[in-house]
């Protein structure tokens, strides 16, 4: 297939920018949770309700949002998306109870779900194979930095201000998006791609996907990658405030470490995958974490290595996430060309999905030291190792869709 744009920067790096908005709303708000507790008046359990409400809209909203993309263009669908997002994001800065906050944090995840299912899905539209995974690399990397970045930026603004300053910030970010996709951004699915289809046609398309063993191999292989980085995401605080004693002012520097080994597994994939092939790269990357975390639940569970051996682990359990969930999703496009935004519509179910399961496991096993953390990760890392596994075999079965 002829690749219908050249390689873009410019493009490139807005899409960057337009994915990392979910991630950002996520978790920049999370060092504020004490204090919407306390001005609310309502138990920390409550607060939190306002993360799995983000999640579920935003897992839930990628099984529309795919599928409209593909029928009415992804420009339409990330417009709505970002002026509902600026809508929510303006009545959770003004909510005045727990009911309308989390109410407002569901619907930002729902629009918010525009910018990852279309968003993703253009890459698809402009480049293919390899080219599309040099692409998708700098945009998953965006993905994937920003929920590292994003508590260290909520902190720095609760710190000098209000917690609701967090969601006006959010709310430049929406004008940024809407702005820039009005300008900016072309229509890469325009009306002679998509033809006459009806809209139903493009629903039935996820039967389409999941009718095939590449595809759940890839939706579980990258699902369960990006879950990794949820544990880490979620267990590191208790990891090194609370286990290993790390002053506040200093844990976003070792939570930052992780940024560089993010960027490092980004840079590497854009410059080898297309030498390679994105297969080849995808499994480097799996085995790579798995490596990692079985380094880190070992000297985690021996008490070995203090805290050096933990941050090593974690930087290399954590650095080829950008990696994975680049050339997975990749794969999964290749797949379905004429679908592209159902089969991104489900890879984002998947990864907030199983990111949320993998938070879950992490308070489940919490028993005070780092083998929570580290047992959460050996076990996504592991299921996305034998993801990785079940997609060779299908490769192996079906030569005619081998894009290496």
């Amino acid at each position: 297939m002829t690749n219908t744009y050249p390689q873009n920067i410019g493009i490139i790096l807005l899409l960057a920018f337009l994915a990392a908005i979910g991630p950002l709303s996520i978790d920049t708000y999370l060092p504020s949770l004490p204090a919407i507790a306390t001005e609310l008046g309502v138990p920390s359990s409550a607060v939190q309700q306002s993360v799995g409400a983000f999640l579920i809209g935003i897992a839930g909203g990628q099984v529309i949002a795919g599928p409209l993309s593909d029928r009415y263009g992804r420009r339409p669908v990330l417009l709505v998306g970002f002026a509902l997002f600026f809508v929510a994001t303006i009545a959770c800065a003004l909510a005045p109870n727990i009911e309308t906050l989390n109410a407002g944090r569901l619907l930002q995840g729902l629009a918010a779900s525009a910018s990852p299912a279309a968003g993703r899905a253009m890459v698809r539209d402009m480049w293919a194979g390899n080219e599309a995974a040099k692409a998708m690399s700098y945009i998953t990397m965006a993905m994937v930095v920003a929920p590292l970045l994003a508590p260290l930026l909520g902190g720095v603004i609760i710190s000098v201000g209000h917690w609701r300053m967090i969601f006006w910030a959010l709310l430049i970010f929406a004008a940024a998006a809407l702005a820039l996709v009005m300008i900016k951004l072309p229509e890469t699915n325009g009306p002679a791609k998509r033809g006459d289809i009806k809209l139903i046609n493009y629903f039935r398309a996820y039967g389409s996907v999941l009718s095939q063993q590449q595809s759940w191999a890839y939706l579980l292989c990258g699902g369960f990658s990006l879950a990794t980085m949820f544990a880490y995401i979620t267990g590191s605080p208790f990891v090194y405030i609370t286990f290993f004693n790390v002053p506040e002012k200093y844990f976003g520097f070792l939570f930052g470490i992780n940024v560089m080994g993010l960027f490092l597994g980004n840079l590497i994939n854009a410059r080898l995958v297309t030498r390679f092939g994105y297969v080849r790269m995808l499994g480097f990357g799996v085995v790579l974490a798995l490596f990692g975390a079985a380094m880190l639940m070992l000297t985690s569970y021996l008490a070995l290595g203090g805290i050096m051996a933990v941050v090593v682990g974690l930087f290399i359990t954590v650095g080829p996430a950008s990696m994975v969930g680049a050339n997975s999703t990749v794969g999964l496009m290749n797949l379905f060309p004429r679908n592209a935004g159902a089969a991104m519509g489900l890879f984002g179910v998947a990864q907030f999905g199983l990111g949320a399961v993998a938070s879950v496991m992490v308070s489940v096993f919490y028993t005070g030291t780092p083998v929570a953390m580290a047992l959460a990760m050996l076990i996504t890392a592991l299921c996305s190792f034998f993801a990785f596994i079940w997609l060779l075999t299908t490769h192996a079965t079906a030569p005619q869709q081998r894009s290496y």
